[in-house]
């Protein structure tokens, strides 16, 4: 028995002149997006004594802000499909431009929470019509087009983790950072404009079908993509989380007389140099892998990767500050490479749903990724683990990231290359 897919991408030829606008706004805005979402991330110290924030509270707003941008991304993206809409995209960049430029009118945990998750749901509503709309438009370059709407992201984040912690540190910095939201909002605005209109469905999508069997095989293909990804996002905020603390304790040994504020100050330069590194190993890494690694042969890149740069993570917090800068650009390649041909892979092999196959593989496995800095929290304060030790676990996890795709089909991974 065989079922129609009935909601398939668009392979009709798009005009070169309205394809080139229209990638041009998907990338522009997927910098633009990414940008914001990298403003709380370096500053976090700095917040947790403009806010009087506790330990747990600032890992706990981590981990909340992965968990609204990652459950939006699944959301949105499931109602794009359903209602042939790429509107979510604009509304999505509009509202984190918003909300996180606006993160210095916080005073307290619950006003920095509520601008954070508002703004990280806006983040996540656009990343699923972005990467979608991206595939479309590359055609049969997907994993490259892919791939490129993923460096887009990360030139974004670089640009942003820099940017806020030098605007900050200026005097009223976080009153100048309001004005941040200008160049969104008119992104969001080109965005609606150039996509609105653009098809994503198959012309023939009504003939299209598969086995029953099959279609089963391939969500449970993208089920263990999606369990991948969701292992390598918790590395990557437990990561992040890791280093933020091993930037405070080198800053309070170095400097044993200085107060929080001015550990605080004094380290979000450093977090965010370590955040936007840490991205450009993970563009890097992403480009380079989706340029060598021909499609249906990415089984075990995936699962070899992992392995190779597991013990970077281990030796993080023997290093000093330089050399830790390397490594942030080694760990960024080491979890992040092979996650631009994940996003592709899901939406080859569900031709049917690639918006919410790109947010399962990016949001809905994002949500999981508020497991890393609360489980790094946790296993310091609670267990009394060593800065050390939890840097262990985060490189043994790393690596189970790959073990978990060697059941992956290889047969299957060949057929969705053509």
């Amino acid at each position: 028995m065989t079922q129609t897919l009935s909601n398939a991408v668009d392979l009709v030829p798009t005009r070169g002149d309205r394809l080139v606008t229209r990638a041009g706004a998907i990338v522009a805005s997927h910098a633009m997006v990414d940008v914001y979402a990298a403003f709380v991330g370096p500053l976090l110290l700095v917040l947790q004594v403009r806010c009087n924030l506790t330990a747990v509270q600032t890992a706990s707003l981590m981990g909340v802000g992965s968990i609204s941008s990652g459950v939006s991304q699944p959301i949105a993206a499931w109602l794009s499909d359903r209602w042939d809409s790429r509107a979510a995209g604009a509304f999505g960049l509009a509202l984190a431009s918003v909300c996180l430029s606006c993160i210095g009118l916080a005073t307290d945990f619950t006003s920095l929470m509520a601008l954070y998750v508002a703004g990280n749901i806006g983040v996540g509503m656009f990343h699923p019509t972005g990467a979608a709309s991206m595939g479309h438009l590359a055609g049969a370059r997907r994993s490259l087009g892919v791939s490129l709407f993923h460096v887009a992201g990360m030139i974004g984040g670089i640009t942003g983790s820099i940017f806020v912690t030098r605007i900050t540190a200026l005097h009223g910095g976080f009153d100048l950072l309001r004005w941040a939201m200008v160049p969104g909002l008119l992104c969001a605005l080109w965005l609606h404009f150039a996509i609105r209109h653009a098809p994503h469905r198959h012309h023939a999508h009504r003939e299209l079908t598969f086995n029953r069997e099959e279609i089963a095989q391939r969500w449970r293909m993208v089920s263990l993509l999606f369990l991948v990804n969701a292992t390598r996002f918790t590395v990557n905020m437990a990561l992040a989380y890791l280093l933020l603390r091993w930037v405070e304790r080198v800053m309070t040994m170095e400097n044993p007389m200085w107060s929080a504020k001015a550990v605080a100050d004094a380290g979000a330069p450093i977090n965010g140099n370590l955040n936007a590194l840490m991205l450009a190993g993970m563009a890097v890494g992403g480009v380079s892998a989706s340029w060598i690694i021909k499609p249906g042969r990415e089984k075990w890149p995936m699962v070899l990767l992992p392995l190779v740069f597991a013990p970077i993570i281990v030796l993080y917090p023997f290093a000093g500050i330089k050399v830790g800068y390397l490594m942030a650009v080694l760990s960024g390649i080491g979890f992040a490479a092979m996650i631009p041909l994940t996003i592709s892979l899901a939406q080859r092999l569900l031709p049917h749903r690639t918006t919410l196959a790109s947010g399962l593989m990016m949001g809905g496995a994002w949500a999981i990724a508020y497991l890393g800095p609360g489980g790094a929290e946790w296993c310091m304060g609670r267990l009394g683990l060593s800065l050390e030790t939890t840097f262990l676990l985060t490189a043994i996890l790393l690596v189970v990231s790959g073990l978990i795709c060697i059941p992956l089909s290889n047969r299957l991974l060949r057929e969705t290359a053509h």
